[in-house]
C-alpha cells in the first residue's frame, strides 16, 4: 500500500511539473510576442530607463498597501467564522505564499493558507476563509470591470463580464442558501464517497453562514480599496514611463485585464494582462506609445507580484519546514 502511495504520489508531482513547465512556456512565448509586436526589446528597454523613481516608489508604496488591505480582510473573514488569528501571523503566511503565487496561475497557492495555521484556525474553516475571501474578491473584481466596461462604451466585453457576475452571485447564493442541507452535500458527485469531506464542508459552511451582513460589506469594501489601489500601481506606472494613458482609462479598464489574467494560463497572470490592456486601449480609441505601456503593465508583475515573492522567499521556507516538523511529529 505504502509503495502504491509513493508512485501516486510521483505520477502526480510529474504532472504537475509538466504543467508548471508548459505553463512557463506559454508565459515567455507569449511576452516574447509581446516585446516583438510592440516597439521591440530595445524600445521597451528605454521606456524602463527613462522610468521616474518617485512615481515607481508610490505604485511600491500602494502595492504595499494591498498587502496589508490583504491580511486585513482575511482577518474579517476569520473573524466572522469565530475565529481570532494575530496580524502578524497573518502577515507571514501571506507573505510566504507569494513566491509560489508568482509561479502558478491564479493565486491557487493561496489555499495553502489554512495548512500553515491550522495549529491556530481549524483546517477546514481555515480553507473556508479562503474560499469565501475569494469569491467576494471576485464578485468585487467582476462588477468594477463591468462597470468600467459599460462606462467606456465596450459593450461586448460589459454583457460578458455582466454575465459571469450574474453567474458567480447566483453560485454564491446556492450555496449559501444551502448551508443547512447535509443530505444537499451529500449527492454531489464529488462528495458522495468522501463522507469525511462532507463532515469538514459542513463545519466551514455553517462558519461561513455566521459571517454577519456588515462584515460582509466591510470585506467587500476592503475588497474594492485592494482593486482600486492596484490601479492606482499600474497608473503610477504608466506615469513613470510618459505613457500619455488617462486616469479614467487605467480606471475602466485594468480592471478587466486582471479579470483574464485570472485565467490560468500563464504565471501570475503575466502577457494575458498586458495583452488584455493594451487590446482594450485600442478598441477604446486611446492612442498610446505601446512599447511605453507594455514596460508599466509588465512593471506591474515586478512591483505587485515578484517584489513581494522575494520578500516572503524567508518566510515560505521557514513554513515549509514548520510543516515538515508537524508531519513528522503527527501534530
Amino acid at each position: 500500500m505504502r509503495s502504491g502511495k509513493a508512485v501516486g504520489a510521483g505520477g502526480h508531482g510529474q504532472r504537475a511539473g509538466w504543467r508548471l513547465a508548459l505553463t512557463l512556456a506559454f508565459t515567455l512565448a507569449l511576452l516574447a510576442v509581446l516585446v516583438h509586436s510592440f516597439g521591440g526589446r530595445r524600445d521597451l528597454l528605454e521606456a524602463a530607463r527613462r522610468a521616474r523613481p518617485s512615481w515607481v516608489a508610490m505604485a511600491f508604496a500602494a502595492s504595499g498597501a494591498c498587502m496589508l488591505l490583504s491580511v486585513v480582510r482575511w482577518k474579517l473573514v476569520l473573524g466572522g467564522m469565530g475565529c481570532t488569528l494575530p496580524f502578524r501571523r497573518a502577515l507571514e503566511v501571506v507573505l510566504a505564499t507569494g513566491p509560489l503565487a508568482a509561479v502558478t496561475p491564479s493565486r491557487t497557492a493561496d489555499l495553502l493558507r489554512p495548512l500553515a495555521v491550522r495549529d491556530m484556525v481549524p483546517l477546514a474553516i481555515g480553507t473556508a476563509s479562503v474560499l469565501a475571501e475569494k469569491a467576494v474578491d471576485l464578485i468585487v473584481l467582476l462588477a468594477l470591470a463591468a462597470c468600467g466596461a459599460i462606462a467606456d462604451g465596450l459593450w461586448g466585453f460589459a454583457w460578458v463580464i455582466v454575465a459571469m457576475l450574474v453567474v458567480a452571485v447566483s453560485a454564491v447564493g446556492i450555496v449559501a442558501g444551502n448551508v443547512g442541507r447535509r443530505a444537499w452535500l451529500e449527492r454531489l458527485p464529488v462528495l458522495r464517497r468522501r463522507p469525511e469531506m462532507v463532515d469538514q464542508l459542513f463545519i466551514a459552511l455553517a462558519a461561513l453562514k455566521r459571517v454577519g451582513g456588515g462584515r460582509i460589506v466591510a470585506i467587500a469594501a476592503s475588497s474594492l480599496a485592494i482593486r482600486v489601489l492596484t490601479v492606482a500601481v499600474t497608473h503610477a506606472l504608466l506615469i513613470a514611463v510618459g505613457a500619455d494613458v488617462p486616469w479614467t482609462d487605467t480606471l475602466a479598464l485594468w480592471p478587466t485585464a486582471v479579470l483574464v489574467s485570472l485565467i490560468p494560463v500563464t504565471l501570475g497572470g503575466m502577457g494575458t494582462r498586458d495583452a488584455t490592456f493594451l487590446l482594450l486601449l485600442s478598441e477604446r480609441g486611446t492612442h498610446v506609445d505601446d512599447s511605453s505601456v507594455l514596460a508599466a503593465t509588465m512593471g506591474y508583475s515586478a512591483v505587485a507580484i515578484w517584489a513581494f515573492a522575494i520578500v516572503g522567499l524567508p518566510f515560505m521556507f521557514r513554513e515549509t519546514l514548520a510543516l515538515r516538523r508537524r508531519s513528522r511529529t503527527g501534530s
